[in-house]
């Protein structure tokens, strides 16, 4: 769960950003406005670890209309999905949300200095309702490729349900340490899903 907040942090906790002028699609823009939000939040001086929950509610108005939350933790449950009701799948989906904000405001210091850019699409768009949203990223270290997978829902709504960074599936790594989890739990999916909600917050 780290590695996958360390991504969002670098989606929206960047210093510096720069945005390639040719062709744009609206889940590119949706990256680029996102990552304006969070910059604008964190000038105005909401402190991340001193003023934790007034930034958590913040920070989690600005990603809610962005990230599929509900559908990423499906994803985690991967086949066990079908046994947890639709109430469980929720509640899991929010505790994984809290969990993934509240680490990023605890570690959003530690991404200073960055340059994003944001790479036009390779081919247009046009009625798909998927895209992948591919992002440069310069730092001291060096230069890495984070790749979004976007989806268009039935509102007409683009979310972000999926990341690749230099290779590693976040979706499929989470879903496999998942199934191992009910595996070490000879199949118990409620106390699974209670040690996953208590390790993300």
């Amino acid at each position: 769960l780290g590695q996958w907040l360390s991504v969002l942090v670098l989606l929206v906790g960047v210093s510096s950003l720069t945005h390639a002028q040719t062709e744009t699609s609206k889940p590119h823009e949706l990256v680029q406005v996102t990552t304006e939000k969070i910059l604008t939040l964190l000038k105005t001086g909401v402190d991340p670890v001193k003023n934790s929950d007034e930034f958590v509610e913040k920070l989690s108005a600005i990603l809610d209309p962005v990230v599929a939350f509900e559908y990423i933790a499906k994803g985690v449950l991967g086949v066990h999905a079908e046994n947890v009701s639709a109430d469980e799948i929720k509640q899991f989906a929010e505790s994984f949300k809290l969990g993934l904000v509240n680490t990023y405001g605890k570690g959003i210091s530690g991404f200073e200095g960055l340059n994003i850019e944001v790479l036009p699409p390779a081919t247009p768009i046009g009625d798909s309702r998927r895209a992948t949203v591919v992002q440069q990223i310069k730092g001291a270290s060096g230069t890495i490729k984070v790749s979004y997978s976007m989806a268009k829902n039935r509102q007409g709504d683009w979310k972000m349900i999926n990341l690749v960074l230099n290779g590693i599936n976040f979706g499929q790594t989470f879903r496999g340490q998942f199934a191992a989890a009910v595996e070490r739990n000879k199949g118990d999916l409620a106390k699974t899903i209670q040690q996953w909600e208590n390790g993300v917050q």
